[in-house]
């Protein structure tokens, strides 16, 4: 019997800000069990796939492919026939010389299905971070994309130059750095003025952007001195001059941060929220997941007073008494939370909580229930009431996808700052590197290291980081300031 075809999403990521993917873009990766995807996504987006998605890059860089064209149809093909649920995530918009109709072709050939999802293309979307609309009232009425290189033998783009130096106000040419000095002279011949302004934008709305401004007749020049390569567009016309010093984007005071703010569970932090609006990218890593140990019906306690070390077990615990068809009345003990957050989440199921602050030290033991790594931590902190009496609802493991995710950001030299929020934290971000190959020592030389209290800087201490910055108020200002000084690196200099 044949396995029923599968479906392939051929999506757009966009050119590179991971909020603008579309909301289908989003939701396909969410479902997908096969991504493949190119050089230009940025890899935070994997972190948005679910953790037991297959993840296969195709690369792709100037005459250097880490998968050919026919390689990537025919793996397609292959998952797409095998039943799967497949992403093929661009960048940019997927039918802007993205190869989309190539791919397209060979699935309508196999006889599987697929669909185009449209995405933000480069071209529009760097001018807009860079502080320029593509048409304008005033300047430009009329925008044309154009390759900067094609299959010709020198790579020179094969177009009508006079119809395109005269009748179109933009143009965006798109990874043509390498042929810049080709289209400038061939604009300017076919009738362009060289006076024409030029804007060049680089790893357009991610951190690493860049911009220069010229002419035809003086933008090869700068580029060389500027040493700008590709990923880049060339944007040329009028609408360049609108480009006033910083645009919106680059004027965010954490624009060009790149942050690993360390993880210890699965809730996104509010910290990496903040510290996104106001510019940073953000990689909070490494990315968890939850896994539930749902109680057993006589592990459930009746006549005892429960506490619970965070939201989860609290859900968890709910959860087995629903699956052992247990009744809450039946439940005589009362409910404490360690913290307010827990007591909310306890309130939720309509049950009264306390603080464990509000428990009398001499009352009955208490059965506490929580994550093992969670109960430990919080053992020294509330010594009084933590008993033997203790019931694991979650653990918290590391979705090695992540690992790839690490591994492409450094390879583009995107990990910068590590942000330890806690002791806990240390732990799990190391074990992270370790599965990275990559080292305390090693990556303190090139990334400095943030922590949060004196806890967090002597677990950073002792696994072999070299901290720069401790912060006694860990408050989302306090961080920002620090961030803002943009210190190097002092892998020599660690407290002790």
């Amino acid at each position: 019997m044949m396995t029923k075809p599968g479906c392939v999403y051929l999506v757009g990521a966009g050119p590179g800000d991971i909020g603008l993917v579309t909301l289908k873009g989003y939701t396909y990766l969410q479902q997908a069990e096969v991504v493949l995807y190119d050089r230009l996504v940025n890899p935070l987006l994997l972190e948005y796939a679910s953790p037991q998605a297959e993840f296969i890059y195709c690369g792709k860089m100037p005459k250097k492919h880490i998968l050919r064209q026919e390689a990537i149809n025919d793996l397609l093909v292959k998952h797409g026939l095998e039943g799967k649920n497949v992403v093929r995530l661009k960048g940019g918009d997927p039918s802007v010389f993205g190869r989309v109709g190539e791919e397209a072709a060979a699935l309508e050939q196999a006889g599987v299905p697929y669909e185009i999802v449209p995405g933000i293309t480069a071209g529009i979307g760097a001018a807009a971070y860079a502080g320029v609309p593509v048409t304008h009232r005033e300047h430009s009425l009329s925008f044309a994309v154009i390759t900067g290189h094609d299959k010709s033998p020198s790579g020179e783009p094969l177009i009508d130059w006079h119809a395109l130096a005269n009748g179109i106000d933009t143009i965006a040419f798109y990874m043509g750095l390498g042929n810049l000095p080709y289209i400038s002279e061939q604009l300017i011949s076919h009738g362009r003025s060289s006076n024409t302004p030029v804007l060049l934008i680089q790893w357009g709305t991610t951190g690493k952007q860049r911009t220069l401004q010229g002419s035809l007749a003086n933008i090869v020049q700068k580029a060389k001195a500027a040493q700008f390569k590709n990923p880049a567009i060339i944007l040329v016309g009028d609408v360049s001059t609108l480009k006033k010093g910083e645009s919106w984007f680059e004027s965010k005071p954490l624009f060009s941060q790149h942050l690993l703010l360390g993880r210890a569970n699965e809730e996104p932090s509010k910290i990496g929220q903040h510290l996104r609006e106001k510019g940073a990218e953000v990689f909070e890593f490494p990315r968890m997941q939850k896994k539930k140990h749902l109680l057993k019906k006589a592990d459930i306690p009746a006549n005892r007073d429960l506490l619970f070390l965070s939201p989860a077990s609290v859900d968890i615990f709910f959860e087995s008494l629903q699956a052992n068809k247990i009744d809450i009345r039946r439940i005589q003990g009362e409910f404490y939370g360690i913290s307010k957050k827990t007591v909310k989440a306890i309130e939720s199921y309509h049950c009264f909580g306390k603080e464990i602050a509000e428990r009398s030290p001499d009352a009955s033991p208490l059965v506490i229930l929580g994550d093992p790594e969670g109960f430990h931590r919080k053992e020294q902190r509330y010594p009084f009431v933590f008993e033997p009496d203790f019931i694991a609802t979650h653990s918290f493991i590391r979705v090695q996808q992540t690992e790839q995710t690490f591994s492409r950001l450094q390879e583009e030299e995107r990990i910068e700052t590590i942000i330890f929020p806690n002791a806990r934290s240390v732990k799990t971000v190391t074990e992270g590197f370790q599965a990275c190959g990559e080292t305390p020592e090693n990556i303190s030389t090139y990334a400095r290291v943030i922590c949060f209290g004196e806890k967090s800087k002597q677990a950073a201490v002792n696994a072999g980081y070299a901290v720069s910055e401790v912060l006694s108020e860990p408050t989302e200002e306090a961080l920002q300031e620090v961030l803002l000084q943009k210190e190097a690196p002092l892998a020599a200099a660690a407290f002790s």
